[in-house]
Parts: structure tokens; C-alpha cells; sequence
């Protein structure tokens, strides 16, 4: 009897205790995803520290290949990550085909370089060591992004990718915002 009365009181005095969160204190997917909408905005005023931008995408390239770190999820805008899934997947059981794709894509980005039916960055469904030998920036720019002409090595296969990367400075670090694909 003694449990009973005391799981009882127990229940009593926690639902006396409730906390309730302002709505503010919430924040959903759509919450979030506003606050990177407008994070995005603000991109165009902040001046891009090249060489810092370019020390960032090396090394989450790098990483990203060479040590499974940096998964695509976390280094890509949401918008490019969805993008380059598509193009992955074009052709594939479950993917569109590529007149979908381009139908649905090309409004935003140029499709011509997407990389249709291959992975993120290279092509090859194998790989060495990957080694980001060029990342310079292209001399025409957007305010708020910076483009690195890029060329990343297979060095194990003697593989060359050359891909033209946009970043956009998000808080302190930055998001691949686009990867144009030259050669597969």
C-alpha cells in the first residue's frame, strides 16, 4: 500500500510543477529554416575573407574524402544539398529522370554542370587519397559568396576533378552554396 500512495503523491507533485515554454522558446523546421533564409540575406553585406574561405573548403574537401568526416549534409546549403541529391539520383530506381530534373532545376542553377548520376565533387565511385591542389578565387564575384576554381586529385588513381565551388560565409564558418562539375 505504502508504494501506491507514494507513486500517487509523486504523480500529484510533478503535475503541480509544470513548466510552461513560451512560444518563442520553440523553434521547428520551419523555424530554422527561416533563420538560415535570413542568415543567407545577410551574406551580401559581409565581405569574404578569401583566404580564410579557402582554408575552409580545403580542408572540409579533404576531410570529407580522406577521414569521413564533414558529411555532405553539413558543409552544403540545404537548397544545393537537395539539388545535388537530385542529380545523383537521376536515372536511378527511385531518382527522377533528367527531364524532371532539369524541369525542376534549371530556374536555379545551371544543370549543365550538376553532375548528373554521379557522387558529390568527383565522379569516381572509388577513390584514393583526395587532395584539393588548386582553390583559387575567380575574379568575377557576387556579393556575399566567393567562387574557388578548384581542382581536387585522386593521388593514389592520378584522377583530376576540376569544379568551380561557391561558398557563402553562414555565422563563423561557411556552406558550399554550388559546384559546378567540368569533367566526370
Amino acid at each position: 500500500m505504502k508504494p501506491i500512495i507514494f507513486a500517487i503523491v509523486c504523480i500529484f507533485f510533478s503535475c503541480q510543477n509544470k513548466k510552461e515554454l513560451p512560444a518563442a522558446d520553440i523553434q521547428g523546421t520551419d523555424t530554422l529554416a527561416t533563420n538560415f533564409a535570413e542568415m543567407a540575406k545577410q551574406t551580401d553585406t559581409i565581405e569574404i575573407n578569401a583566404e580564410d574561405a579557402a582554408t575552409w573548403l580545403k580542408e572540409v574537401v579533404e576531410s570529407h574524402f580522406n577521414d569521413s568526416g564533414f558529411p555532405m549534409e553539413d558543409i552544403c546549403t540545404p537548397e544545393y544539398y537537395e539539388y545535388k541529391t537530385d542529380a545523383t539520383q537521376v536515372g536511378y530506381d527511385g531518382g527522377m529522370t533528367e527531364e524532371d530534373f532539369v524541369q525542376k532545376w534549371s530556374s536555379t542553377y545551371d544543370v549543365r554542370y550538376a553532375g548528373i548520376s554521379v557522387g558529390f565533387l568527383i565522379s569516381a565511385q572509388d577513390w584514393g587519397k583526395i587532395e584539393v591542389t588548386r582553390c583559387v578565387p575567380k575574379s568575377k564575384q557576387i556579393p556575399g559568396e566567393i567562387t574557388f576554381e578548384v581542382f581536387l586529385t585522386d593521388v593514389p588513381y592520378k584522377m583530376n576533378y576540376k569544379r568551380d565551388i561557391t561558398v557563402i560565409p553562414v555565422g563563423k564558418a561557411y556552406l558550399i552554396k554550388n559546384v559546378a562539375e567540368f569533367n566526370e
